[in-house]
């Protein structure tokens, strides 16, 4: 899953953060507007949208299918104990106004992630566009498994960049690589001992490291207690 952000406000900082400024200009601004361009390859890809849409974070505004872009593709949201589907039908069976068959009202927001099946055979571009979430932003774990991701559009170490810091003894990421042809693999990664967080660069994780995500990529994050991931965050760090 390739993905690639722009923004739009001119804010060069953003670059750090995994984002591709337009200009290289100084420009500073209290609210970041951009979009991100995620390319789903056939096959099941966790995909993200970590930003804030007008009008908000429903697939029927994040991901409009009137025009049947989207027409077959399948939607697992998790609640936590199942999955909550939905599937792009823009024809006299499926929802009219948002060409979702079950009315395209799962959510998509900063933080979850969402599987998405592409029944193509060529990649789908999905693009979302919003305001970068700034400030104090967090991303609740139950106990169990969670399908999450970084609340803000960043890429990298998830201890080191992003901030991830409260896991404990026994806590697993497994961050799902598609290989373009319909399947994939998992990269898993596992809190070996302490369960203090906050070392990072394999303080405490085994074997290969600190987990790694892409921006728009969602991960399984599978907690041994209730626990939160805390982002504080500015595009003009």
């Amino acid at each position: 899953m390739r993905t690639k952000t722009l923004v739009l406000t001119a804010l060069s900082s953003l670059s750090a953060f995994g984002l591709m400024a337009q200009t290289s200009t100084n420009v500073y601004s209290l609210n970041a507007v951009g979009y991100i361009n995620v390319t789903v390859p056939p096959g099941f890809s966790i995909v993200a949208d970590q930003l804030w849409a007008t009008g908000g974070n429903t697939l029927s505004n994040a991901l409009n299918n009137s025009g049947g872009a989207y027409n077959g593709v399948q939607v697992f949201s998790w609640t936590g104990t199942a999955f909550s589907t939905d599937n792009g039908d823009n024809s006299v069976l499926g929802d009219p106004l948002s060409g979702w068959a079950n009315g395209g009202q799962n959510t998509i927001n900063p933080g979850q992630g969402t599987w998405f099946n592409n029944p193509n055979t060529t990649n789908l571009t999905f693009t979302f566009v919003g305001t970068v979430p700034q400030g104090t932003n967090t991303v609740p774990f139950a106990k169990g498994f969670n399908l999450v991701s970084s609340p803000v559009p960043q890429s990298g170490d998830l201890v080191t960049v992003m901030g991830l810091s409260n896991y404990n003894n026994l806590d697993q990421v497994f961050v799902w690589n598609p290989n373009g042809t319909g399947g994939g693999t998992y990269a898993t990664y596992s809190v070996a001992t302490g369960g203090l967080g906050g070392f990072g660069n394999n303080g405490d994780w085994n074997s290969p490291g600190d987990p790694q995500v892409n921006v728009g990529q969602g991960f399984w994050y599978e907690a041994t207690v209730a626990s939160a991931w805390t982002r504080n965050f500015s595009v003009n760090q």
